[in-house]
């Protein structure tokens, strides 16, 4: 089984809703309920949407430029964004759940599916006008952090959305980090954009994960020889606030890493009590209960299979 933090998050929020992104849930299983779950995982909201425009924006051609030496320049990187946002609203207006046999690598690029087009009557132009107005500013306080891109620029190779993995605690834990950043005599540095409006997000614990997965994991062949890499507490980590505009330096004491591995140990516990060893084919989505929080199950993108199911 595999763990990620956003996992344990869904598991905390509601064993039904993770039973379906997690164990039901295949793009390639010919029972159309699974492979119509693996679809419905698909869905966001308009935030999350352009954070993940943002998040390709970076990976695609930011992050490109600085692999080159070269400052990113903000018209191509604008460019790039509403090219990557027109095309991707217009395949969300589409709601492409309804071509279910479509796999979803064939959209390319453009694919995008959002929560208010399969459950309501799709973003108001209001919504998609504040989306891209954030696209742009998160991207225009991201190339004015010179400071920041030097340093990257003087990295000695950068890994955009490297899965990294390692067993442990009878599963597979899992993260992704935005970039890692390997330098030729110091640590390397992990990075973890956020794009919220508010900033009220605290990154120390994905971040104390993804430090913990690069020292334990085995490394992509493409990685380079780091002998200066250690121990988690070499890697520096840093949250960049795109739209608030604020770098948070976070520096992990041995509590916050112990802290985190037993965040880890114990939600991957519970996760494997859940199941019990079984598989799919002995269990159901009564086997898992649904949340406790009010207003979860409106905003759940599951909940047309979850109610079939118990209709």
């Amino acid at each position: 089984m595999k763990w990620s933090l956003s996992s344990a998050k869904t598991f905390r929020k509601c064993q039904r809703q993770w039973y379906f992104r997690n164990v039901f849930a295949s793009p390639t299983a010919k029972d159309p309920e699974r492979r119509a779950a693996f679809l419905l995982g698909k869905l966001q909201s308009v935030a999350s949407w352009r954070g993940s425009v943002v998040d390709e924006v970076i990976s695609g051609t930011i992050v490109g430029s600085l692999k080159s030496r070269q400052l990113p320049e903000r018209q191509e990187a604008i460019a790039f964004a509403r090219k990557i946002f027109d095309m991707q609203l217009a395949t969300a207006k589409k709601n492409p759940l309804r071509e279910p046999d479509m796999p979803v690598a064939s959209w390319g690029r453009s694919y995008a599916a959002l929560f208010s087009v399969e459950y309501g009557d799709g973003p108001t132009a209001e919504e998609i006008e504040t989306a891209w107005r954030e696209v742009v500013a998160a991207i225009e306080n991201l190339l004015r952090h010179r400071g920041l891109l030097n340093r990257l620029l003087g990295a000695k190779s950068l890994f955009a959305q490297r899965p990294l993995q390692y067993q442990a605690y009878g599963v597979t834990v899992v993260g992704v980090p935005d970039l890692i950043a390997f330098y030729e005599n110091e640590a390397p540095a992990i990075i973890d954009w956020k794009a919220h409006a508010v900033g009220s997000s605290d990154a120390w614990l994905q971040l104390a994960i993804y430090a913990g997965a690069l020292v334990k994991c085995t490394p992509h062949k493409d990685f380079p020889e780091n002998p200066s890499l250690r121990e988690s507490a070499d890697i520096r980590l840093l949250e960049v606030q795109l739209l608030i505009d604020r770098i948070r330096n976070h520096e992990l004491d041995d509590e916050d890493r112990a802290a985190a591995e037993d965040y880890i140990a114990d939600s991957a516990s519970t996760m494997l009590t859940a199941i019990d060893g079984r598989k799919l084919a002995d269990m159901s989505p009564d086997d898992f209960s649904s949340s406790p929080f009010d207003g979860v199950c409106a905003d759940c993108s599951f909940k047309r299979i979850c109610w079939e199911t118990n209709a």
